[in-house]
């Protein structure tokens, strides 16, 4: 589920780990493929478990973590099983099993999926949450989710909130910000989106047909970059932003590195996040953190991830998006000021640090429990 570290499931695992490992609290191993290891430099190698390269790919991935992975479990005399995704839940765990649910979109979004992956994630998954010792989740969305959809029960589930690591996601200088430009071939104040290029889930569509309002109406000429790699439906963005007005405006750098996604968010005149469900919802604390003003979605735990810090509007209404953008890049520069001011404060209370002390604390609860 590391997927490189480039999805979120693999942010959340390489985030995590890396801080538990420098704690004395448990002995951390970590089961991967042999690809990801760069990723895990706190993990020695006698705490590295490696996945066959054969079972690399998802049915194979599935399979492997069904048949293999129980016979490890118990050769290696372990006490827990953290699974981070629920699509990879042992449905017969020789031990404690814990795992993370980051949101429940197969039942809040059925056109997200296939016929296959909407049937194992409103079906089957349900019942192999409810076969975990316990579940964690990273918002009080996605919790009242889960006790809604999974009919898992409230005190089986805990809440930990993902982290920000603030030695990265930080404000740039104008300096900074201007040389990046100008090595981006950025010209002029830009709106961004980060996501992965996803339809319908992600709500690209909608998006330009608001930064194409937004043009209309107001004059301006900001750009609209929209970064992130191809995923299910991307076609269907990339043919509705070739075919708009403003074509020559909308920009798709591609997968944006880590090193360089702090200097996008520092860059912008606002990140606008018009997701139809999301979990969590990084890209908004991430931006928050940079110094980045955000306009999200009211929907799913994005008013709950970006509180009074962000402006917010109703992913499925067009002109609300291109109001609020609006809003967004016509604030006066003490609105400005004051809200990048509560932003970097809200972003401040996020941390991976925190947020693997208390799954530690899940981890020895949950051991303890089973133990009875």
């Amino acid at each position: 589920m590391i997927q490189g570290g480039l999805s979120g499931v693999g942010r959340y695992v390489v985030e995590l780990a890396a801080r538990i490992a420098e704690m004395d609290t448990v002995d951390l191993h970590i089961a991967g493929l042999d690809a990801d290891r760069k990723l895990f430099a706190a993990i020695d190698d006698a705490s590295w478990v490696s996945i066959p390269e054969a079972a690399a790919g998802g049915l194979k991935n599935l399979i492997w973590h069904q048949r293999r992975l129980p016979s490890l479990l118990k050769a290696g005399g372990y006490d827990l099983l953290h699974i981070p995704s629920y699509r990879r839940i042992l449905a017969f765990s020789p031990i404690a099993q814990l795992a993370t649910i980051h949101d429940c979109a197969p039942f809040r979004l059925r056109e997200k999926y296939g016929f296959l992956r909407g049937l194992f994630g409103r079906q089957v998954a349900p019942w192999m949450a409810r076969r975990c010792a316990h579940v964690l989740t990273v918002s009080e969305f996605t919790k009242q989710d889960l006790v809604e959809f999974f009919k898992l029960p409230e005190t089986g589930v805990d809440v930990v909130y993902n982290g920000l690591n603030h030695s990265v996601y930080r404000p740039r200088t104008i300096q900074e910000t201007a040389a990046f430009c100008t090595k981006q071939g950025i010209e002029r104040p830009f709106l961004l989106f980060i996501s992965r290029l996803e339809h319908p889930g992600k709500n690209h569509v909608r998006l330009i047909e608001a930064y194409e309002d937004y043009r209309k109406k107001t004059g301006q000429e900001h750009l609209l970059v929209l970064g992130g790699a191809p995923w299910h439906g991307a076609e269907v963005i990339e043919a509705r932003a070739a075919s708009s007005p403003f074509a020559a405006d909308i920009r798709m750098p591609g997968f944006i590195d880590e090193a360089d996604l702090p200097l996008w968010y520092a860059s912008a005149e606002g990140l606008v996040f018009p997701s139809l469900i999301e979990g969590f919802g990084l890209p908004v604390l991430e931006a928050l953190a940079c110094g980045c003003r955000v306009a999200t979605s009211d929907r799913g735990s994005l008013p709950e991830v970006g509180s009074d810090a962000a402006l917010y509007f109703d992913p499925e209404n067009v002109h609300e998006i291109s109001r609020t953008m609006t809003k967004l890049c016509t604030e006066n520069a003490l609105e400005r000021e004051a809200r990048l001011a509560k932003g970097r404060s809200h972003a401040s209370r996020f941390d991976w640090g925190r947020a693997a002390m208390a799954t530690c604390q899940s981890y020895l609860e949950t051991a303890r429990l089973t133990d009875k």
